[in-house]
């Protein structure tokens, strides 16, 4: 089971630092914005069999860090794109579960919508026209 920790201690409030752990081998720590963490769901939808990954944070070093799935096994490679990459590494699919849901703690509520343009008039005071 890989670990996963979210820490929001940051100067930019909506940049966050992961850090997922494979006890007792290995640690892997990335940034991600708050908006690119939502996206993680849709990782689910990038299959590496079709030669597809989505671009989703950094790494420590600035390397931008791609996401993909191949055989119910998540991957992130970091590196400047998907094919020339340094580091692969390869986790349980539940992974992406466990980060999802601890990033559900840390966004926003989504925002009621915009009503249409004349909606607001109607709890507008009725005002008598100036003369």
């Amino acid at each position: 089971m890989v670990n996963v920790v979210i820490d929001d201690n940051r100067e930019d409030p909506a940049v966050v630092m992961v850090m997922l752990q494979g006890p007792p081998s290995w640690e892997f720590h990335f940034w991600i914005h708050l908006s690119e963490l939502a996206c993680l769901r849709s990782v689910r939808e990038i299959n590496w069999t079709a030669r597809r990954s989505v671009q989703l944070g950094e790494d420590a070093a600035g390397t931008p860090v791609h996401w993909s799935i191949n055989d119910g096994t998540l991957t992130a490679l970091t590196g400047p794109d998907d094919e020339t990459w340094h580091l692969a590494i390869s986790m349980p699919l539940d992974t992406l579960d466990r980060l999802t849901a601890e990033a559900a703690n840390l966004l926003p509520p989504p925002e009621p919508p915009t009503p249409y343009p004349g909606q607001l008039e109607i709890f507008q005071p009725d005002v008598a026209p100036t003369s």
